[in-house]
């Protein structure tokens, strides 16, 4: 099981996280299309600070998000509230979750599948997944592909800087190390706040991504219920090759 305390404490700073990852919108094509395909009602699964949800709330889908982290759905909850769209907001663990409910459109993006960690945590979250879909609703979820370029090539050589709103810098940097045995990559991250008289705070976090290679992808949905509708290499909709950055799958309950 994730140890929340060391693998998910980084996200607590949900403010943070959008200024790094908020204006990500590759995804968004795709999951509009199956939105509109598969049709009311949706459960963003692992919704971090809410953005596909309230994209999707805004265009009148019926939508209900699902996340472990309070602060992320605190922020979630505030956004949503300012563009006055009505969202259902839920925190809870996606390996564990009842919602009595099924859903005919199921997502779970911005590579949070990597989060879990073991072939029981897949396996939890697969079973709760199954359970809440709708027998002739789609599951999407995207996971990073484990490339050479992936595993050991670094995502940030630099540190990166960001402008707060209320003017302070944020300087971010991280470092990596994979193990090929659990198939987990670790992650340190090293985060400074910096006023104009210098430094104001530091932090650090650590994260752990899990990387399910392709043939292994398939064994876990067939022998976990699911059927792979289409399978992609990245979000608009090319093959999966060997050197894909992404895993993206498409889904439906086997019957």
């Amino acid at each position: 099981m994730i140890d929340y305390n060391e693998y998910l404490e980084g996200y607590k700073d949900a403010q943070g996280y959008d200024l790094e990852d908020g204006g990500y919108d590759a995804d968004y094509p795709l999951t509009e299309q199956l939105a509109r395909e598969c049709g009311d009602p949706l459960l963003d699964l692992a919704c971090g600070t809410g953005t596909m949800a309230i994209r999707m709330a805004a265009l009148s889908y019926q939508v209900t998000g699902v996340d472990i982290i309070p602060e992320m759905i605190d922020w979630a909850t505030q956004k949503a509230a300012k563009q006055d769209v009505s969202i259902e907001w839920v925190v809870a663990d996606a390996r564990t979750f009842d919602l009595r409910k099924q859903f005919s459109f199921i997502y779970l993006l911005g590579n949070a599948f990597q989060h879990f960690l073991t072939r029981a945590d897949q396996e939890a979250l697969f079973a709760r997944v199954r359970e809440h879909l709708h027998p002739q609703g789609c599951f999407l979820f995207g996971t990073r592909n484990p490339s050479p370029r992936n595993l050991f090539e670094a995502r940030r050589q630099e540190p990166k800087t960001f402008t707060l709103p209320d003017g302070r810098q944020y300087v971010a940097s991280e470092q990596q190390e994979y193990n090929p045995i659990t198939q987990i990559q670790h992650y340190t991250f090293h985060d400074q706040w910096l006023t104009p008289g210098g430094l104001q705070e530091k932090n650090t976090t650590r994260t752990a991504l899990r990387y399910v290679f392709p043939q292994e992808m398939e064994a876990l949905l067939f022998y976990n219920g699911f059927e792979i509708r289409s399978c992609y290499g990245d979000w608009q909709q090319g093959p999966l090759t060997p050197t894909s950055r992404e895993m993206i799958y498409i889904c439906q309950r086997r019957v």
